[in-house]
């Protein structure tokens, strides 16, 4: 073995191996000092440089807790399977850490190798993301099993039916954005989105990204569907008798996982690396890509500060009675709304550049001065050749300007655009509010007959 291809290997885990739990070591401070900051506490504020007084706002924390965690004595209950017992924590970090190997990422040190670090690009990443992720349900469930505990046991009989539940909503938001593309890969789904084509200023792209995170929350078992690590109810659910290091293991699985659903999430609805200032310096759409997953988890951090639990009946109810209908639904809203305005938008384009080659062949037949173009015209022009090389904002932008010139076919399309998405608005929050009535849970609370 060269020692060209050790140093490629060696670059190329690096974002795995370092990055990632580095950024899960910092987002579990964030964490704690947002909740803290919405519970009007203080939050980790003394731990940072070793044998001084410079607490760096706690930033020393996770590594305290990283240290403990490492030397904290490993116990492990006498009827326990001890095989299982142990490989539960292991199959729950490998699935996240494999799908952060399939995000369209190029890391800038690329230049420093004979090819870029960049993510493998399966054609059916998208698959291979949702198959993946599956090996984390049996994790869990392992974990309840093996430790021959009725509060683990629960737990894991909830973590199996919350995310085999939640999973299904999940795969069908997704659906929609691989229809629009016609490709299950990542890299060709980010492309798809370059110059703020964003699936998620689209109606049925907005309501597929509110799906998705929804069942990304249950999937990753975060607050309001932590119901599988209920202290109040179960103790600590599926990992109650666990200690030291494999606690650890669960620990940054769950927060990889986030990490790893935010990422699947961003590459599908929020333009991926795609933001302003990358014509000057490429480099950046790294630091977009980790922004916008960082944005998402903050949204996650605040969701857990504010909302309470749900109950199981809740949490059911609102998978199959809710969540399902509506994305079955939004896929079909998908497909009537892209047929009725590419129909239209495709045959007005059309129209545009057949107006301009047929009076431009006219005017050269009969030897005549070109005629004067109309007011908008060229605009009009320019934003049917964006439309057909499916830029959809560029196209929307130059049939703006040629609207506001005068020009009746851009007021038609754009009349004909904005009224097919506000009616997607209005029959989403209408079946939404729909499905809501139906779905709400009829139970009542207990009534206290000896209050008086």
């Amino acid at each position: 073995m060269s020692f060209e291809l050790i140093k490629d290997i060696l670059i190329a885990t690096v974002p795995l191996l370092v990055i990632f739990p580095s950024l899960f070591a910092f987002t579990t401070w964030m964490e704690r000092k947002a909740l803290a900051r919405i519970q009007n506490r203080i939050g980790p504020n003394k731990t940072g440089i070793p044998c001084t007084r410079i607490g760096l706002f706690g930033l020393g924390q996770p590594a305290a807790d990283g240290i403990k965690m490492i030397f904290k004595e490993d116990i492990v209950p006498r009827g326990a399977d001890k095989l299982f017992h142990l490989l539960a924590p292991i199959l729950a970090l490998i699935p996240a850490m494999l799908i952060l190997c399939f995000l369209p990422l190029e890391f800038p040190w690329g230049k420093f190798m004979s090819a870029p670090v960049q993510a493998f690009l399966l054609d059916s990443a998208v698959i291979f993301f949702f198959a993946i992720s599956g090996l984390a349900t049996l994790a869990i469930f392992m974990a309840g099993w093996a430790s021959r505990n009725k509060y683990s046991l629960l737990g894991g009989m909830r973590a199996v039916a919350q995310m085999v539940s939640y999973e299904i909503p999940l795969v069908l938001s997704a659906v929609v954005v691989v229809m629009m593309v016609g490709s299950l890969n990542a890299k060709e789904i980010a492309d798809a989105q370059t110059g703020f084509n964003w699936f998620v200023f689209t109606p049925w792209g907005l309501a597929a990204f509110v799906i998705f995170f929804i069942a990304a929350l249950a999937e990753t078992n975060r607050s309001p569907f932590d119901l599988p690590e209920a202290e109040s109810e179960i103790i600590a659910g599926y990992f109650t008798e666990y200690s030291g290091f494999k606690f650890a293991l669960f620990f940054l699985g769950e927060y990889i996982a986030m990490f790893a659903i935010s990422g699947l999430a961003v590459t599908l609805f929020l333009g991926a690396g795609d933001g302003p200032f990358l014509t000057a310096a490429p480099w950046l759409s790294v630091m977009w890509f980790i922004g916008k997953i960082f944005g998402l988890i903050a949204v996650m951090i605040w969701l857990r500060g504010t909302l309470p639990r749900l109950r199981v009946d809740q949490l059911m109810a609102f998978a199959w009675k809710f969540l399902l209908p509506l994305s079955i639904f939004n896929i079909l809203l998908a497909g009537l709304t892209h047929f009725a305005l590419d129909a239209r938008v495709a045959a007005t384009s059309d129209a545009i550049l057949y107006s301009i080659h047929a009076s431009h062949t006219h005017s050269d037949a009969a030897n005549h001065d070109h005629p004067k173009p109309v007011a908008g015209q060229k605009e009009a022009v320019m934003g049917a050749l964006h439309y057909t090389d499916k830029d959809w904002m560029g196209a929307m932008k130059w049939f703006s300007k040629a609207a506001l010139k005068g020009h009746a076919q851009s007021r038609s399309i754009l009349g004909w655009g904005f009224g097919i998405w506000a009616m997607s608005l209005i029959v989403l929050y209408v079946m939404a509010k729909g499905l809501d009535n139906v779905s709400r849970s009829t139970a009542k609370p207990r009534e206290y007959l000896y209050a008086e």
